[in-house]
């Protein structure tokens, strides 16, 4: 079984953005039954050698598009295991590291990075400000963000199959950086109107 799925069944969150996802697959697999015995309505019986009778479809236009709704579910369904399985890999590996998590969600990684950040202090000061009065950040744990990160990507990947949007490569720069300045952002675009390099 899967460990998030164990954890999911026994302790739901309402507010985890894993949870709500995970919480629209009842309703996916509600509409497969219905799907399928529509896609029954459009066979029938075709006489076959001797007294076989076979099964064929007689209304192939309905048929098409009962399966592409079926492929739609089908797909949402599969992006949420696929999401599962990714998840359940990042918690072994965290397992096979030492570290093992309470809660097997995606908030709990990023709780363990925080609870494990060290602070950098500046030999002048004496402190984790600098000589100019900029707080320096602390010492985050490379592994730890980089799980985080997977889990991260795992979940907005399968969000955006679910919710039928297209899952986008590169993140836009406001996503990558959500401290870029506007001032910056519109420099750029005026570079490349005029072609400065």
């Amino acid at each position: 079984m899967s460990a998030v799925r164990d954890y999911y069944k026994d302790h739901h969150s309402n507010f985890d953005a894993l949870h709500k996802l995970l919480d629209k697959e009842a309703g996916l697999l509600a509409q497969l039954p219905p799907l399928r015995a529509r896609a029954l309505g459009c066979c029938g019986a075709v006489a076959g050698k001797g007294s076989e009778l076979k099964l064929a479809v007689v209304d192939p236009d309905g048929w098409d598009k009962i399966a592409k709704e079926l492929s739609a579910v089908q797909e949402k369904l599969d992006a949420i295991n696929e999401m599962v399985a990714r998840l359940d890999s990042i918690f072994a590996e965290m397992e096979a590291a030492g570290i093992v998590p309470r809660e097997k969600t995606i908030r709990a990684i990023w709780a363990i990075e925080q609870g494990r950040r060290t602070p950098v202090i500046d030999p002048h000061t004496c402190t984790n400000v600098d000589h100019l009065g900029h707080r320096i950040p602390p010492k985050q744990d490379a592994q730890l963000v980089a799980w985080g990160g997977r889990a991260n990507a795992a979940l907005q990947e399968a969000q955006a199959i679910v919710d039928g949007q297209q899952p986008t490569a590169q993140p836009s720069a406001s996503l990558a950086n959500p401290w870029a300045s506007p001032l910056t952002e519109l420099a750029e675009k005026a570079k490349s109107l005029f072609n400065v390099v």
